[in-house]
């Protein structure tokens, strides 16, 4: 197996962690009232499909017609959006497997889902390693790469504590292994990438659209969430003082996010014109391809999707997961039956 200095990548890193985005936004609404008197409601925003709702509503200035103001704040990631909730930084927001540490650890509430997918979650490595040249030793998953030998003591580069990092714990466990058979460098997802293909590690767990980037690179995708049998959900949270103290005007939040949804699921071309100028204004460059292949592999949930869906399921599985991999302690995951709130979306 091959072996990486880590040092220089570690400093990138702490640098990296410190840099997340606190550009504020306030949307002004229509020309006939500019907000300026109604109730703020603190946004935390991340340069990814599931905030794509929240701009809808500041683009169409839908916050303000219906008696409120969102103040938008952007994020790098799951992660650093965690610490400033502890820090009183934002009320409501959206996020994905970060949402389990963030309950866990700072008391984050869960109020409701965006969205959910099967795909654009994976784990890279370059076709001449080699866990690219084992497929299918667990017969349950076929389709998945890699074993113990191929795998243990790799060099595998992440944003710690997201999605990427969910979906290789779970990776790791289909090829029998666990997170400490494995060297787990904390890096964001385009400089991990970069990284892998300058080989200065083993493997990059990518999201969009990174992840389209190592497709077309003919990178080998060793496991995906879709391969690993797992439907991924991006969740609506929020911080626990804002829903005892601005409980009225996250309700109205909740339901522009649906009605968003709506709209969004009903155009995804529009949707993707929108996308696009949200990613430009956030210094974000990806191709229209990319964002189109983004949209159709998610469905955003609706106010019907709410008769028959129970919040927070897939934040169980991923607390369990944790806890079965011991990433969180078992008595924390407690937390989770009070952590939970369905109101919003009943």
């Amino acid at each position: 197996m091959r072996k990486y200095k880590t040092f220089g990548i570690a400093l990138l890193v702490l640098v990296l962690l410190t840099a997340c985005g606190t550009k504020k936004k306030d949307n002004g609404g229509d020309a006939n009232n500019d907000g300026k008197d109604l109730p703020v409601l603190r946004v935390a925003m991340m340069p990814f499909i599931n905030s794509l709702p929240t701009e809808y509503i500041i683009e169409n200035g839908l916050d303000v017609k219906n008696g409120f103001k969102i103040e938008s704040t952007m994020f790098s990631t799951g992660a650093p959006m965690n610490e400033a909730v502890a820090a009183d930084l934002w009320d409501v927001g959206s996020m994905g497997a970060a949402a389990v540490t963030g309950v866990a650890n700072y008391d984050m509430m869960i109020i409701g889902e965006v969205l959910e997918s099967l795909d654009g979650q994976g784990i890279f490595a370059k076709p001449d390693h080699p866990a690219a040249k084992v497929k299918g030793m667990n017969p349950s998953f076929p389709n998945v790469y890699g074993d113990k030998d191929s795998v243990k003591g790799s060099t595998i580069l992440l944003p710690i504590g997201t999605a990427q990092h969910f979906t290789v714990l779970k990776w790791l466990e289909k090829i029998g292994l666990k997170q400490e058979d494995v060297n787990i460098v904390n890096m964001e997802t385009v400089q991990a990438y970069q990284a892998l293909k300058a080989d200065q590690a083993d493997m990059a767990s990518l999201n969009v659209p990174t992840f389209f980037d190592a497709v077309n690179d003919e990178m080998v995708q060793l496991g995906n969430l879709a391969d690993l049998g797992t439907r991924y959900v991006d969740m609506i949270v929020a911080n626990p003082k804002a829903v005892e103290g601005k409980e009225e005007i996250i309700q109205k939040y909740i339901n522009l996010v649906m009605e968003a949804n709506a709209e969004i699921n009903k155009d995804k071309e529009k949707a993707a014109d929108l996308m696009m100028e949200f990613l430009k204004k956030n210094g974000v460059e990806q191709s229209r391809e990319s964002v189109v292949g983004d949209l159709e592999r998610v469905n955003f949930f609706e106010k019907d999707d709410w008769k028959d869906r129970e919040l927070g399921l897939f934040a169980k599985e991923l607390g369990e997961f944790y806890i079965g991999q011991g990433q969180i302690d078992a008595s924390l995951m407690e937390k989770f039956e009070t952590a939970i709130d369905p109101k919003f979306t009943k």
